[in-house]
């Protein structure tokens, strides 16, 4: 009779699970470990309604596809000398309208060339006919009240949102996403709205899940 080596068993199992674990992960499914550079890692690229990449320095209209939603303003509704509101449109007949198209750009050229990546730090502009006065006031940052509004910096690293893909299944929408306010040193919050003096505003807020989703429309 021959001999059984049982020590060879323990063996063959841990090579047969790591066979397993690598043919699990394909080509279509790869091991993507954390990093906190872009070198070596290509972000998958933000998508329009049409199926397009998102591209700096292009107009998109940013819409909340919800039933009863609309898309992102700007207003003065403080009477100050620039408006600075960012405001959600709604199925209400004093907040309907079309939006405010929007421009997304960055501080300076990058490895990505002009294309928005999930996950990557840009601005956002509004792009709107302004006098010399608010020329400078329609990059999007968030006040101490925790409101998105204008009066940004390109280059001000408080001032950075980043866009996430979201898992949304919305009737006749897709490439459904979320954006977040990214300041410096400190985590990400998600952008969902409240109304605030009775005007449906843009915020920040705590929880990972209530968040307003968004679409982009090339302007």
């Amino acid at each position: 009779m021959k001999s059984i080596n049982i020590l060879s068993f323990p063996l063959l199992s841990s090579t047969l699970s790591l066979v397993a674990f690598a043919r699990s992960f394909t080509s279509e499914n790869p091991i993507v470990l954390p990093t906190t550079c872009h070198d070596n890692l290509v972000l998958p690229e933000v998508y329009d309604q049409d199926g397009n990449p998102l591209r700096i320095g292009e107009r998109y209209i940013i819409k909340n596809p919800l039933l009863g939603a609309g898309a992102v303003y700007l207003d003065n509704i403080g009477n100050l000398q620039c408006p600075n509101a960012v405001l959600q449109h709604m199925s209400i007949p004093q907040f309907l309208g079309k939006g405010t198209p929007v421009m997304f750009v960055r501080k300076s050229e990058s490895d990505d060339g002009d294309v928005v990546r999930l996950m990557t730090a840009v601005y956002i502009k509004f792009f709107v006919k302004t006098t010399k006065l608010c020329v400078d006031e329609t990059v999007w940052k968030v006040n101490n009240e925790q409101l998105v509004v204008t009066g940004g910096n390109v280059g001000n690293e408080n001032d950075i949102f980043k866009i996430k893909k979201t898992d949304l299944v919305i009737r006749g929408m897709k490439n459904v996403y979320k954006l977040l306010h990214c300041p410096s040193h400190l985590e990400c919050k998600n952008i969902g709205s409240n109304f605030k003096n009775g005007y449906p505003r843009l915020v920040t807020v705590d929880d990972d899940k209530d968040f307003i989703p968004f679409v982009f429309i090339k302007a």
